[in-house]
């Protein structure tokens, strides 16, 4: 292969090995997005008369164990004067809901043993679940309009979220506030108050701290393959010298059983090529004998 091909070859490869970790980081963030479609259906397929403000639990079947989901209701002038707090999500008042619909709905995820599925962050290690919430619109026909999300304007103060039963962490490692927005970006922001973190938008929240495990794993991982390198290449040139040094001994073999095979016939003299030692033939040349005169006159 020349070197044009070869340089084709390696770039066709690095381009295969980039379009893969693109569609590796992206993949959670798609798996998200079809678990979203499929829970509004949930909501709308099991929630056929709901109430203004009433809080409902929404099942899921067995092979999504482990995620829970509520939703609620409001009216958005009831939403806008009074706020609404649920679980560790904290909605003051004076939040405008966007766009201007009479009827909103809150749907409320806690991803649980599911939130490394979805989401993670690379060199960090979360501490709690994902916990989300998203608003929808909603109209008397459909309790929730997955075909339209709504986004908040706060005029007051912020969202807060009080995060509880945190996950043990280093001593000198303080928690760090993540936000998984829906175009797959992640933001980072500091705690406002031990576990709390503080929002201006619908989104997907946790805690991380930075992951010492991966980075020491990643340093042993580094140092285990400077190492196999060096006993691979070190095995090799053993290899390399053993057979030579093979080679060699057959050779010498080879030419002592020639030698031992002329002993019995015509002995040869010999020579040194290098380090080869060859039998030399004598050359003899067979002395002419003359013809009997007598014959010739015949």
């Amino acid at each position: 292969m020349d070197h044009q091909k070869w340089w084709q070859v390696k770039s066709l490869f690095v381009s295969l090995m980039f379009l893969s970790s693109l569609v590796k980081g992206s993949k959670s963030y798609e798996d998200h997005e079809s678990l979203e479609n499929f829970l509004c259906k949930q909501v709308n397929k099991e929630i056929v008369k709901p109430r203004t403000g009433v809080f409902y639990n929404i099942s899921l079947p067995s092979n999504y164990t482990g995620i829970k989901v509520r939703v609620v209701r409001l009216r958005a002038a009831s939403f806008f004067v009074r706020g609404v707090s649920f679980s560790l999500f904290n909605i003051p008042p004076h939040v405008v809901p966007q766009p201007n619909r009479k009827r909103m709905t809150i749907l409320y995820e806690n991803l649980g043993n599911w939130s490394s599925h979805y989401y993670n962050v690379p060199n960090y290690k979360m501490l709690t679940p994902v916990f989300g919430f998203t608003a929808y619109t909603s109209s008397e026909s459909a309790f929730l309009d997955d075909n339209e999300k709504m986004n908040f304007i706060i005029e007051g103060n912020p969202i807060k979220i009080r995060f509880s039963h945190v996950g043990l962490h280093a001593k000198n490692d303080t928690p760090i506030c993540v936000k998984f927005s829906d175009d797959g970006s992640v933001e980072f922001k500091n705690m406002t108050k031990p576990y709390v973190c503080e929002a201006y938008s619908t989104g997907h929240y946790t805690l991380v701290v930075p992951s010492h495990k991966e980075k020491s794993e990643n340093q042993r991982f580094n140092k285990g393959l400077v190492l196999g390198f060096v006993i691979g290449f070190v095995g090799l040139v053993v290899l390399v010298l053993v057979l030579v040094a093979l080679v060699k001994a057959a050779d010498r073999k080879r030419i002592r059983k020639f030698e031992r095979n002329s002993e019995g016939g015509e002995p040869f003299d010999t020579f040194w090529i290098g380090e080869t030692k060859l039998p030399l033939a004598s050359m003899i040349r067979t002395q002419p004998v003359l013809e009997n005169d007598d014959f010739a006159h015949y």
